[in-house]
């Protein structure tokens, strides 16, 4: 798999946060079992990350201090990309064999 294939489009990421709250009540119903145990912890720990106020590079420097926070978040959202798209596989297939057995 090629790295560049794991970084969504930027048109990608509205579905993305979209489809991520239906995703995490299926998985809390345990509807959908395959559970991103990757996406949940790296989005925990970026998230504390990012509202840590203690960076790798400080935000005091311009420009270059919000290089940490943006390569944080974007491998967030690369790790969510993979996971949703899974998701919203699994969904499509999912409701098709619903509608079939109504």
């Amino acid at each position: 798999m090629k790295l560049f294939s794991l970084i969504p489009k930027l048109g990608e990421i509205p579905t993305l946060l979209s489809s991520t709250p239906p995703m995490l009540r299926d998985v809390l119903r345990r509807k959908y079992k395959k559970i991103p145990y990757g996406t949940v912890v790296g989005g925990f720990l970026g998230l504390l990350y990012l509202i840590n106020p203690l960076d790798l590079i400080p935000e005091a420097l311009p420009v270059i201090g919000i290089v940490d926070d943006t390569l944080v978040a974007g491998l967030f959202l690369a790790l969510l990309s993979r996971d949703v798209k899974k998701y919203l596989l699994w969904k499509s297939s999912h409701d098709k064999t619903q509608s079939k057995k109504t």
